[in-house]
């Protein structure tokens, strides 16, 4: 068996990427780029280091099979935040609502 130096690197840039990922902590997010639709299946596939053909041909499967297609991708895409934010759609959502009632409560309060 040849010295593990010898061997040389089977790898490319986006594979050192997923690496320097597994190696922190990783964090589910949906790109800006490479989406077929809100970008649900390849947040998936890089998150778990998998191909994301493979990956998006997986998570429509399971969910024409479990019936639940629309919403669960309608779940993820308010859950998982986009590329380049902290908060996901939903909790955007529920802030602003929480905003709302809070200055209704006031307006209340003080009429």
């Amino acid at each position: 068996m040849p010295p593990q130096d010898d061997i040389p690197p089977q790898h490319d840039d986006s594979d050192s990427r997923r690496a320097d990922d597994r190696a922190g902590q990783r964090t589910l997010r949906r790109p800006v780029e490479g989406r077929l639709l809100a970008g649900v299946g390849a947040g998936v596939a890089d998150y778990l280091g998998t191909d994301v053909t493979a990956t998006r041909v997986g998570l429509v499967a399971v969910a024409v099979l479990g019936h639940v297609a629309i919403p669960a991708y309608a779940a993820a895409w308010a859950l998982i935040p986009e590329e380049g934010k902290s908060r996901s759609r939903a909790a955007e959502f529920f802030d602003s609502a929480a905003d709302h009632v809070d200055s209704l409560i006031t307006r209340v309060r003080h009429a």
